[in-house]
């Protein structure tokens, strides 16, 4: 059993990976900015050591990690404080687990272990956050994820709601995307063999579709038609900014895909999900409630 600080409990990365240690028998202790929330108090009914903070308090951060085996963490794009304050949180995060000499575990996004700045705000904060881990004496292993399965769960982007799969990609463009339930499994993976994964970065796809092919999907899924609908990227740009705007432009210009294929290969613990595999798992019934 490995004592383990997951930071972001309460969001959907760092809670599939809260809810899997827990699975396996491992002791859990979430860092947590309001531990009343409801999915705070959830955790905490599962057995879960809730310890307040913000992640820019590398004291506190440090005080909570301090005694585990390991942290998972991650920092979070698209605050109040920005690129900036992203950077802060993933500093401290390193900073905390170095200082408890705990193994980190850090999820971060495709290709930042790169130079090369993308013009993408949250992609580019990530690349200076693992640069600074690179500079650290920390025992580490960094998890690249791709676009994530579950953003069709933001019913107001995809649209679900109003019986349709809407997204700005050409139908039939190609998307690496991930599950959180497929970082989590790595992730735990991770922390259970440290010896083979610290000093590994790794980028993380589960399968690979196009919007025609994930509309077929959860067409077949909900048991109605759901058709896709490509979203004009200008109005994407006045709903959600300049930065995901340009994001899905790269997306739409990408032929640089993943080994999906030698992924699952390499790694064959983890239990994958292909898009169908993971559109069962959703309570959709709750989702479309908005529930």
């Amino acid at each position: 059993m490995a004592t383990v600080l997951v930071i972001g409990a309460t969001g959907r990365q760092g809670g599939a990976v809260a809810d899997l240690l827990l699975d396996r028998g491992h002791e859990v202790t979430a860092y947590v900015r309001s531990p009343e929330s409801p999915r705070a108090l959830a955790l905490s009914r599962a057995g879960v050591r809730l310890v307040a903070g913000e992640l820019v308090d590398t004291a506190a951060l440090g005080a909570a990690a301090k005694g585990v085996d390991a942290v998972f963490g991650l920092s979070v794009p698209f605050g109040d404080t920005g690129q900036d304050g992203e950077i802060a949180q993933g500093r401290s995060i390193v900073d905390a687990a170095a200082l408890a000499g705990a193994h980190l575990v850090h999820s971060s996004v495709r290709g930042a272990d790169r130079d090369v700045s993308t013009d993408i705000g949250h992609a580019d904060s990530k690349q200076v956050i693992e640069a600074y881990l690179r500079g650290r004496d920390v025992r580490a292993t960094v998890l690249g994820p791709v676009y994530f399965m579950e953003n069709a769960l933001n019913l107001g982007f995809s649209r679900l709601g109003d019986g349709v799969l809407a997204n700005p990609l050409t139908a039939g463009k190609p998307l690496d995307q991930v599950t959180v339930r497929d970082i989590a499994g790595l992730a735990v993976h991770a922390i259970e063999h440290p010896d083979r994964f610290v000093g590994e970065r790794i980028d993380v796809a589960s399968d690979r579709v196009t919007g025609e092919q994930a509309a077929r999907i959860l067409s077949d899924v909900l048991g109605r038609a759901v058709p896709y609908v490509q979203l004009p990227l200008d109005q994407v740009r006045q709903w959600a900014g300049d930065e995901i705007a340009d994001m899905f432009q790269r997306f739409e210009e990408n032929t640089d895909f993943l080994d999906v294929a030698g992924l699952r290969a390499r790694y064959p613990e983890v239990a994958w999900h292909s898009y169908g595999d993971w559109a069962r798992t959703v309570d959709w019934e709750r989702v479309l409630q908005g529930v």
